[in-house]
């Protein structure tokens, strides 16, 4: 008899609509995560470093705000470049949610399915990645960028920075993604079936 395999996913909270990114700030690209992580650590310098300052080129008021406990010395230090801010412990995320233009994670190391990429899209932010922080979900809708090199991180992000209604639709669509595939009633069946099965 083979094998019946079960998939139990991850499960995000859907935040009320009152709360979602309002998608009206034009210069606040947003990182969220664990900043003692060193696939977070290596991702932020990447991007600080070669990303950043094109986009600031031709955005001078943009700012690049690194979210998150615990900032490794190598973060700490990304402070000193103009635009680029380090928070570190943040009471709540959902302010910078919600103001943010756009949402980044560009890991270049890890694996798994990223929280910070999936709590993003449950709040309708537009979200940019790569193949590796898109790892676990089924992207086929442009819910999200999914990006890899450097040249198109430029091109892609130029083009959302300046086009408000993209962005918002892309939220939308990631934002719809969550709650089909992703929230509390979603893996809540997911679960009972497997459990039921035993």
């Amino acid at each position: 008899m083979p094998k019946v395999i079960y998939t139990v996913g991850n499960m995000v909270d859907i935040p009320d609509s009152a709360s979602i990114a309002l998608h009206e700030n034009e210069n606040s690209i947003i990182f969220v995560g664990k900043m003692s992580y060193e696939p977070n650590v290596v991702a932020v310098t990447f991007f600080s470093t070669k990303i950043f300052p094109s986009l600031k080129t031709r955005y001078p008021e943009l700012k690049f705000i690194i979210v998150g406990a615990n900032p490794d010395e190598r973060v700490q230090r990304l402070s000193g470049q103009d635009g680029v801010v380090v928070t570190g412990f943040v009471d709540s995320v959902e302010p910078y949610f919600r103001d943010s233009t756009l949402v980044v994670a560009p890991m270049l190391t890890g694996a798994g399915i990223q929280n910070k990429i999936i709590q993003a899209m449950a709040y309708g932010c537009c979200v940019a990645t790569t193949t590796i922080g898109a790892e676990g979900l089924t992207i086929h809708d442009n819910e999200i960028a999914i990006i890899n090199s450097p040249d198109e991180w430029v091109s892609v992000l130029l083009n959302l920075l300046s086009d408000k209604g993209r962005r918002k639709e892309m939220g939308a669509k990631a934002r719809e993604y969550i709650k089909s595939n992703l929230s509390r009633e979603v893996i809540s069946r997911q679960f009972w079936t497997f459990i039921n099965s035993v």
